[in-house]
Formats: C-alpha cells, sequence, structure tokens
C-alpha cells in the first residue's frame, strides 16, 4: 500500500472492479480495492496519503457511516464519494461529511479520472523518471524525425502521431505534458480539427498544444504569428522549419517546474475535504 496512489471501496465487484480497471489504464499503478470498511481500513493505516474513492454501499456498513471513520484513521486521506444515484438527502448528507468530491458513478469515468487526478495528483506512472513526455502530431516523416532528435537529445520522451485521428488516440492512452500540433496535414482543417476536438475531451483538455506550422507557405497566409494563433485554440506556435533553440525555449515555458523535477503533484498538507463536494453526473 505504501506505493499506492489509489483504493477503490465498493461492496459491487463489478463496480469496483471497472473503477480499478478505469484508473490503472489513466497511469495509476497499484490501485488496491476493498469491498468492506474493515478491508479499506487495513489498507488504509499504512498509508500517509492516499485518495480513496468510498461508494456509497460497502460490505458491512454503509459508505455514509465509513467516511468518517476512514478520515479519522487516515486524516489526509482525500476521499471520493460515489453513488449509482444522486437524490437531493444523499447529497446533504455527503456535504456534511466534508469529502473532496461526490462523484455519480453513472457519469463519465473521465469525469472519475479527473476528480482522482484533483485528489491524488497525476499517475506517478507518468512523471517516473522526471521526463516529460511530448506527442508530435504531424503527417510529415522528415520533421518527426527532425524533432524527435532535438527532443531526445535534450531529455525529452517523444510520442508520435500522423494524423488528426491517430494523434487524438495517442493522446489519449498517453497523456503527454505537451502536443506539438502539425496543422495542415492530410487536409487544410485537420489542426483545426485536432484542437477543437481536444479541448472538448475530458481526458486531454488540459494538455497545452504548441502549433507548428509552415501554414504561411502551404495556404499563403501573410500575418504575425499571434494573428495565426487566434486562428485556433493553440497555447503557442512555431514556423517551420523548427529551429532547435526555439523549440526548446518555447517547450520550458510550458514544462519549466517538471524540467526541474517538480511536479506539481499531491502536495497538500491539509485536512481532506479542503475542496468543496461538487455533485456531479446527478
Amino acid at each position: 500500500m505504501l506505493n499506492a496512489q489509489v483504493l477503490v471501496v465498493c461492496r459491487d465487484m463489478a463496480r469496483r472492479e471497472e473503477f480499478v480497471r478505469t484508473l490503472s489504464r489513466a497511469g495509476w499503478e497499484n490501485v488496491l480495492s476493498a469491498s468492506s470498511m474493515a478491508e479499506a481500513a487495513g489498507l488504509l493505516g499504512k498509508a500517509p496519503r492516499v485518495c480513496a474513492v468510498v461508494d456509497v454501499e460497502l460490505a458491512d456498513i454503509p459508505g455514509l457511516k465509513a467516511v468518517p471513520i476512514l478520515q479519522q484513521i487516515c486524516p489526509y486521506a482525500k476521499i471520493i464519494f460515489t453513488a449509482p444515484e444522486n437524490t437531493r438527502e444523499l447529497e446533504q448528507q455527503v456535504q456534511a461529511l466534508n469529502v473532496f468530491y461526490y462523484y455519480i458513478s453513472t457519469a463519465d469515468r473521465a469525469e472519475l479520472v479527473l476528480a482522482v487526478e484533483e485528489a491524488a495528483g497525476p499517475p506517478r506512472a507518468h512523471v517516473a523518471g522526471l521526463r516529460p513526455k511530448v506527442l508530435v502530431v504531424d503527417d510529415d516523416h522528415d520533421c518527426q524525425e527532425t524533432v524527435r532528435s532535438i527532443l531526445e537529445k535534450a531529455g525529452y520522451e517523444v510520442c508520435s502521431a500522423y494524423s488528426e485521428p491517430q494523434g487524438l488516440e495517442v493522446a489519449r492512452r498517453v497523456r503527454p505534458d505537451i502536443i506539438l500540433l502539425d496543422i495542415i496535414m492530410e487536409s487544410t482543417t485537420d489542426g483545426f480539427e485536432f484542437c477543437h476536438r481536444a479541448r472538448r475531451d475530458p481526458y486531454i483538455k488540459h494538455i497545452p498544444i504548441l502549433g507548428v506550422s509552415a501554414i504561411e507557405e502551404r495556404i499563403g497566409l501573410r500575418s504575425a504569428p499571434d494573428g495565426e494563433r487566434n486562428l485556433f485554440p493553440v497555447d503557442g506556435y512555431l514556423r517551420k522549419p523548427v529551429v532547435a533553440d526555439e523549440l526548446l525555449s518555447e517547450l520550458n515555458k510550458f514544462l519549466p517546474e517538471r524540467r526541474n523535477g517538480q511536479d506539481g503533484g499531491n502536495t497538500d498538507s491539509g485536512q481532506a475535504g479542503a475542496t468543496p463536494v461538487r455533485a456531479c453526473g446527478g
């Protein structure tokens, strides 16, 4: 348990196992589970900090009664309370418990992933070795190799995608620290479509996107970078051909804390429940 970030406590085996699979696939290592309050207490007692996903129904006592016991056993645990359905009475009871998050389990699992990340910090699998992960989405193989060479020499981990749909799939799967996006690929709208779809996707909407393009030469556009950036929701822009110093300088604007090994994980030393309850999916 000392190496675990997340504990799932739920009587329903199917739902419990689904939560564990979802969080494991999102990158959390050693996600543990328990069906009862007694089993959870034994696990929590060995961990100074953990995010506990506690269901309304446990094998021995109701989840509403289990929460204050767990908070007493492990004061720094951040508890996400779950229920299949929301009612006004249940919501009021959960609010009185002062839990970190209230998640209705019929909602999108992406919401659960984001709640756990907010409570526990990013998965350790994503920050192990302190190598920032960059996803390059570009249909130009030569450009891919040039960028990969620059970034790997600078200590970045590089993933590649060669189309807009492949880029979205890889981004959801590997959850990079930043995305380098070619604007014009198979069509002149691919980069724009990627941006708009990414910004609506709960898994990847917070990942910064750095546009990298020769859009001026491809479509005859003549404007300043700020003007180009206003055309699509990217966080930065570089013109092709890529210049190593400019690329690394731009990346360091977005990833300085990761480059210094100071990832913004779960550093809160306060009591659990510092964040207001949010009733979601109900």
